[in-house]
């Protein structure tokens, strides 16, 4: 496969933002603001049930729809009908959960956005090894991770500027219709330049892919022999504890702001925007040097390192109330996460055999959303209970806390055993 050139990799990642952008503004700061309106008694708890069961529903969807699209035969190709598709049911997901009167409408918003979200990932993110040489890889990887940091900082601003006070003074009651819309435009706009300039040809479908019958294709939809593919086995627990220890700390972070540095809803909001943007410049530097420093040295000590420093961030945040420490603290777990998300996928798309891609990576997501349900269903059943348990505002949060400091450990020494393969140019 031929070098591409860097714009094309940079038109490659840009459905990146939009999936990053989307969830950023649902989760927390959308699902946060719902809750707290439908299930006030029990925020932590909702907020980690709903996430729990709409993962549960991710996990289906990803390699299913990856083995249509590995198969399709379109006049726009293998994956571009998929991601269209799944675009519009984003948006109408979107304004489900912003319109839901009653917690059951919400729980079908949940369920739908990772339904639609799910349809559309997994065949975008097949255009990476579909299109991208091995040796590039780790750059396509680093700029996918910068578009989902840029994504989680400009989501961050935008959530914390329409849910927190400045939205609330312009379009009161209506700012929530705002937010939701927001991701439906950059969706609009890069499938679009996508279309245009990172779709792969038609008639892509390789022969020992399109020689199975869809049937069969479906019975081992979730199957991957670890024994066979020990190197997928680590990177699958690595990317669980890693993931799992971010999602704990960012889907209770804005509750965590309230209820124990007693900030008021909107300055919460409006606090965690202003972290996102705050991080964003450095997160990016850290995730375009991780890129390429896993081209030339391996994936390995950049994915070790990332889960050490994130540790070290995490230890930090445990004993911090200052405003101004907790952004430090922040500061340090974003470091490891630009580092662990340039590195982890890199290696997922060297890995994965390229006329499966789609159903590799659909299972590779499973690890992605293990680790997310469990730190939400842990946030859910931890947080509230101990707190009431207690008689406390703060150890809930603390225990959870404290486990994801853990996880983040966990994430750099269950990889010791993996080799550390240099990639070589293409």
């Amino acid at each position: 496969m031929k070098k591409i050139s860097f714009l094309r990799m940079l038109v490659i990642s840009l459905l990146g933002f939009a999936l990053t952008f989307s969830s950023n503004i649902q989760d927390p700061p959308l699902m946060t603001f719902k809750v707290r309106q439908l299930a006030p008694n029990l925020p932590n708890t909702t907020l980690g049930i709903l996430g729990f069961f709409g993962l549960l529903v991710a996990m289906a969807v990803q390699p299913i729809v990856g083995v249509f699209s590995d198969r399709a035969k379109t006049r726009l190709g293998r994956r571009l009908p998929f991601i269209m598709g799944g675009a519009v049911l984003i948006a109408v997901s979107l304004f489900t959960l912003a319109l839901a009167p009653a917690l059951w409408v919400l729980v079908l918003g949940v369920i739908l956005i990772q339904f639609s979200s799910n349809i559309l990932q997994g065949p975008w993110q097949a255009l990476i090894p579909d299109l991208v040489p091995e040796g590039q890889r780790g750059t396509a990887s680093s700029l996918k991770a910068v578009m989902d940091i840029i994504a989680t900082v400009v989501a961050g601003a935008v959530a914390g500027i329409l849910l927190g006070t400045t939205g609330q003074k312009l379009f009161g009651s209506n700012a929530i219709y705002f937010t939701a819309a927001a991701p439906v435009l950059v969706f609009i706009l890069f499938i679009i330049l996508t279309g245009i300039w990172a779709r792969e040809q038609p008639g892509a479908t390789s022969e020992a892919v399109a020689s199975r019958s869809v049937g069969e294709a479906l019975k081992n939809a979730f199957y991957v022999n670890f024994r066979e593919n020990p190197i997928f086995g680590w990177w699958f627990a690595n990317r669980i504890l890693f993931w799992g220890a971010f999602i704990a700390i960012n889907a209770f972070l804005i509750n965590y702001l309230v209820d124990v540095i007693k900030m008021s809803q909107n300055e919460a909001q409006s606090f965690y925007g202003t972290l996102k943007v705050i991080l964003g410049v450095a997160l990016i530097l850290v995730a375009l040097a991780s890129g390429w420093l896993s081209d030339r040295f391996g994936r390995k000590p950049v994915m070790m390192a990332a889960g050490l420093v994130a540790f070290a961030g995490a230890a930090l945040l445990l004993f911090v109330r200052d405003h101004t420490m907790i952004i430090v603290a922040g500061a340090v777990i974003g470091m490891g996460i630009g580092a662990f998300l340039s590195a982890n996928w890199a290696l997922a798309t060297d890995i994965v055999p390229r006329e499966e891609a789609a159903r590799y990576l659909g299972i590779a997501n499973i690890a992605t959303c293990i680790g997310s349900g469990v730190a939400r269903l842990l946030g859910g059943v931890l947080i509230d209970p101990i707190n009431k348990l207690l008689g406390s505002s703060s150890l809930g949060y603390l225990s959870l806390f404290i486990l994801a400091t853990l996880c983040f450990l966990a994430s750099a020494l269950v990889i010791i055993p993996l080799p550390n393969k240099r990639t070589k140019a293409s």
